[in-house]
């Protein structure tokens, strides 16, 4: 049972939904942003460099930017990993 509203061992609230789908959006259009650039430089599709820092920098986006919702840490990683498997299959594709 959940304690009264100055009750310091209060869990904090979950980040709206909200937050969440624009950090993934953010980390999409990140990613395409990257793979871009890294084709513009000469790097083919099925180089493992581009296969691998697209899905990790959408990854971190994600990680980094629930940060600060006190979003929990199991939570957080299981979020980057689906974003980064997401993004590595589209990056494996394009």
């Amino acid at each position: 049972m959940p304690g009264p509203a100055g009750d310091p061992r209060r869990l904090p609230a979950p980040p709206r939904v909200n937050r969440i789908i624009a950090l993934c959006a953010a980390a999409f259009f990140a990613a395409i942003i990257v793979h871009t650039l890294l084709g513009l430089a000469g790097i083919g599709s099925n180089e493992p460099l581009r296969l691998l820092v697209t899905p990790i920098i959408g990854a971190a986006i994600v990680f980094l930017g629930l940060t600060r919702e006190h979003y929990p840490l199991a939570g957080r990683i299981r979020l980057s990993i689906m974003v980064g498997v997401g993004l590595l299959l589209i990056a494996g594709m394009v």
